[in-house]
């Protein structure tokens, strides 16, 4: 048989091959997206009839996500000094493990292994599109932001913009991290920034639980809370930071957290313990 037919015969075959895998796929695919759908219409029902309104379309999709430890990056913390503060920057004296210190022309910036995060700048240029502006800041700072709020006025030429950190495509519910402009120039930034979120281990194998499950576990500590509400308004799921025994131990841990018409309540995605998150 001539090489051009054999090379059509192969061709033919892993086609008809893709297609059979196709066929298999598609059918499980549906079956798992009903399944999802059936699940958030009964979990509404459940609510409804213990008298708390859920829109079934308001459950996300649950990730797989697990305990992980935050390592050492001195080159992350140096990375995001110097898109602050130029190539010129110092590490001072009183730096530590624990938390780095920069300097510069331009400002200050300190860094700590906990996510808090502080800089105090100067001389920074000006830019009227303050959220295109934090954008790109966050950016050469190695800060993935999985979502960036719309400025703020603060007073007369002061505006804030905040933005939250994604770790592993789910968002660190820690705190957001927030930029200040006066006249349209960066002056200040204050918040929550885990800048060796590069520097992951998975510290345990149990998977977190799904959204079905912290809403059962919500309903369930709610007398027990003291909520007076009567819906829940939003489901997500993400990452917070968890209290170690040793200070050198940063661990994230999975949460959901759900905002209510009378307050926002985070469930732990290890335990189910459901505590409330003050404003």
């Amino acid at each position: 048989m001539p090489v051009s037919k054999l090379k059509n015969l192969a061709i033919l075959i892993l086609l008809l091959a893709n297609l059979a895998l196709l066929a298999m796929l598609v059918p499980s695919r549906l079956a798992t997206r009903q399944e999802a759908e059936q699940m958030r219409a009964s979990l509404s029902q459940l609510c409804a009839a213990q008298d708390v309104a859920l829109d079934p379309d308001s459950i996300p999709d649950t990730a797989s996500l697990y305990a992980l430890e935050l390592g050492e990056d001195a080159e992350a913390d140096l990375r995001a000094a110097t898109a602050l503060l130029g190539q010129e920057v110092l590490a001072q004296d009183d730096s530590t493990r624990y938390q780095s210190l920069y300097s510069s022309a331009d400002g200050t910036c300190q860094i700590s292994r906990s996510g808090a995060f502080s800089a105090k700048l100067q001389n920074q240029p000006e830019d009227s599109d303050l959220s295109g502006s934090a954008a790109r800041v966050l950016k050469n700072m190695g800060f993935t932001a999985g979502k960036l709020e719309d400025p703020v006025r603060v007073r007369a030429g002061v505006y804030t913009v905040t933005a939250w950190q994604s770790v592993l495509d789910v968002p660190v519910l820690s705190g957001g991290l927030t930029l200040t402009y006066s006249n349209n120039c960066l002056t200040g930034i204050e918040g929550v920034f885990f800048t060796s979120a590069g520097q992951l281990t998975r510290v345990s194998e149990e998977v977190s639980i799904s959204a079905a499950d912290a809403v059962v576990a919500f309903l369930d500590a709610r007398y027990d809370l003291g909520w007076v509400g009567s819906a829940i308004e939003s489901v997500v799921q993400g990452y917070a930071r968890s209290e170690t025994a040793a200070a050198a131990a940063v661990h994230l841990t999975p949460v959901w957290r759900l905002e209510t018409d009378t307050g926002v309540f985070q469930v732990n995605g290890l335990t189910r313990e459901v505590t409330a998150v003050l404003p």
